[in-house]
């Protein structure tokens, strides 16, 4: 298997691998210390990732073999950063970010050793692997003649867009299933054409994340070798966000590793909102005699206790950091509703100093966007903030092409921020290196990791002058007469990431500089932002969903609840049941659709540093309930 074991005396070099890092506790020793297969489940904050960073230090230290190498596995692109800056700070880390070791996500791993090298062995066209891309294409071929019964078809169901735009395939047979809605009957019109048009993106190299684990599961029908060739280059395999991973996902990896590498997977159970995938009754994570770490440094116990309460394993968790500030009940009346994040922000600024937040943002978050339901606000995020997702936000609808999101040149962001500007000049670079196949773009799923990932091919390379050359004068640079020369300083700035074949006279015939003419495809900026003004002060306060916060960390952090709809309950008011201790029904015999509520609860509640604040109506918590809570610490405060 040509492991390599780690030992008690090895632990001494953490001293000066990792200073700012403490491993003193059991638990954590624990895990640095498994030298075979085994799973660890970590609550929020409990510095995981550091972790793992800490023991590939480790073993960097003792890695014998020339041709054979540790493989390092992430859901997100910012666990792969903060592993990949740990490793650089070191002689012996950094050898782990070259041959023959792998760090890098669960989908760029199955598209660099199995799904693309099977795709340009059978000469198919490889344009871009993007969910919004694919989605927002399939958008623009149902508008077009060819599909117009589709069209007609798809509008007079209940998600009809979602099933043309969530096409995907499964399995080595390339069966097309969708994950949104259901496929019409195989022998109707409509699903021909939904056939059709799933293999016409293909035929145009656009595809799904989801089509690569078909496709490499085709590779390993095609060439059985495949797997040994692989789980003989990784003896060693460390799989970070564990509970993430999807049963397609999963079950690949056993196939390639289980029982042939030394696979430890690390993640926390109880933050896996994702609970309505197909399968998800196989997934094994986490595994008998798993690994516990429990205590959390992120926040301190007021938190933590609260945390643990809505936990629907029932497993503890710790708090280490300091307890500096009460856990705050925000109570609001049905027509108050769009007043609580202006009250949140209010008490943000009172409570926390700038040095509390510090580098921290502040955030309010809903499980969800939008929603139609007979009950009281709030049951969504727009019952808070009624210009979410809807004029505020639509009026920045750009056109995802290389000019619009420089340039504007369309007029479309007359009203628009500097940080929007930067995030689309960064979406706008990204296109550019995928359209160039540059190898630093294949692990990028999101623009914003794209400086941090410039810098760890090249430490002193230009993407960040570039992107403030093109969020201030990307107007001008992109209007008619200057195109020519934007695209020759994009070139002259990109070429260390560039592939080294790629010449200026392809580079300017690449697809992405051609002018969508105004009729290019339409995305929705992807976040919104209010500020609160207060005692002379200003705080910005990021809006969004859950999900889209998930594994970020806040200063403070306010849980809007929301409606669940199908589990006719509203999540804050079921939570407050259990943190208050006055729920006689154990967690996790609760009904599956109010488990998953808990679970987003547990990760929201989960995100704060300093202060953790839940909004709920006033209506749906009880006198009885205000009580208990007092009794638990928490403040109370009416919006007025």
């Amino acid at each position: 298997m040509s492991a390599v074991h780690l030992s008690p005396d090895d632990l001494a070099a953490l001293t000066t691998l990792a200073r700012d890092l403490n491993f003193d506790d059991a638990e954590r020793r624990s895990a640095l210390l498994e030298n075979g297969s085994r799973d660890f489940n970590a609550v929020p904050g409990s510095g995981k990732t550091s972790l793992l960073a800490a023991k590939l230090l480790l073993l960097a230290k003792k890695w014998p073999h020339a041709r054979r190498g540790i493989c390092v596995l992430s859901h997100t692109n910012v666990a792969r950063e903060e592993i990949t800056h740990r490793l650089q700070g070191t002689v012996e880390g950094a050898q782990l970010l070259s041959y023959p070791h792998f760090i890098g996500t669960i989908h760029s791993f199955v598209n660099h050793f199995l799904a693309v090298p099977l795709l340009r062995s059978l000469g198919e066209k490889i344009d871009v692997i993007d969910d919004q891309v694919f989605a927002d294409k399939a958008r623009s071929l149902l508008l077009t003649r060819k599909f117009s019964g589709l069209r007609i078809f798809l509008e007079n169901q209940r998600n009809g867009e979602s099933i043309a735009t969530t096409l995907f395939y499964r399995t080595a047979e390339l069966n097309v299933h969708v994950e949104s809605g259901s496929l019409p009957a195989s022998h109707t019109k409509s699903y021909s054409s939904l056939i059709e048009l799933k293999n016409m993106l293909s035929g145009q190299g656009v595809f799904r994340h989801r089509d690569m684990f078909a496709f490499a599961d085709l590779a390993l029908q095609t060439c059985p070798r495949l797997l040994d060739v692989v789980h003989r280059r990784f003896p060693m395999v460390f799989i970070d966000e564990m509970q993430d991973t999807s049963w397609d996902q999963e079950s690949l990896l056993n196939r390639i590793f289980e029982a042939q590498s030394v696979m430890q997977r690390f993640g926390d159970v109880d933050q896996k909102i994702l609970s309505d995938e197909d399968q998800a009754e196989l997934l094994t994570f986490p595994r008998s005699g798993y690994g516990c770490i429990s205590t959390s440094k992120r926040f301190g116990k007021a938190i933590s206790d609260a945390v643990g309460c809505v936990r629907v394993s029932g497993e503890e968790v710790i708090g280490e950091a300091e307890n500096a500030h009460h856990p705050v009940l925000l109570l609001y009346k049905t027509d108050n509703a769009v007043k609580v994040v202006e009250r949140f922000g209010q008490i943000v600024i009172d409570q926390l100093s700038e040095d509390n937040i510090g580098v921290r943002e502040v955030k309010a978050m809903s499980a969800r966007k939008t929603g139609e339901s007979n009950v009281e606000a709030g049951r969504h995020l727009r019952d808070y903030c009624p210009a979410y997702g809807g004029d505020k936000v639509t009026a920045g609808i750009r056109s995802e092409s290389f000019w619009s999101l420089v340039g504007d040149s369309k007029g479309a962001l007359k009203e628009t921020s500097l940080r929007s500007r930067v995030s689309d000049v960064r979406r706008a670079l990204l296109l550019v290196l995928r359209a160039s196949e540059a190898s630093l773009a294949q692990d990028i799923r999101d623009a914003r990791a794209l400086p941090r990932a410039a810098k760890a091919v090249m430490p002193s390379g230009t993407i960040d002058k570039l992107t403030r050359q093109l969020a201030l004068s990307g107007e001008e640079l992109c209007s008619d007469g200057q195109r020519d020369a934007l695209i020759e300083l994009l070139y002259s700035q990109l070429k260390p990431y560039l592939p080294e074949d790629l010449s200026p006279e392809k580079f300017k015939g690449l697809g992405v500089f051609e002018d969508a003419g105004g009729s290019g495809i339409l995305t929705p900026l992807a976040s919104a932002r209010c500020e609160i003004s207060f005692q002379g002060k200003s705080l910005d306060i990021g809006l969004g969903t859950i999900a889209g916060m998930k594994g970020e960390t806040h200063a403070a952090s306010l849980v809007l609840e929301s409606y669940g709809g199908s589990s006719r309950k509203f999540d804050v008011a079921l939570g407050l049941e259990y943190i208050a201790g006055i729920s006689d029904k154990h967690i996790s015999k609760l009904p599956k659709t109010q488990q998953a509520q808990m679970r987003n609860l547990y990760v929201a509640m989960s995100r704060p540093e300093k202060l953790l604040c839940l909004a709920a109506n006033e209506n749906r918590v009880s006198q009885a309930l205000r009580d208990a809570l007092l009794i638990k610490g928490w403040h109370i405060v009416e919006v007025p």
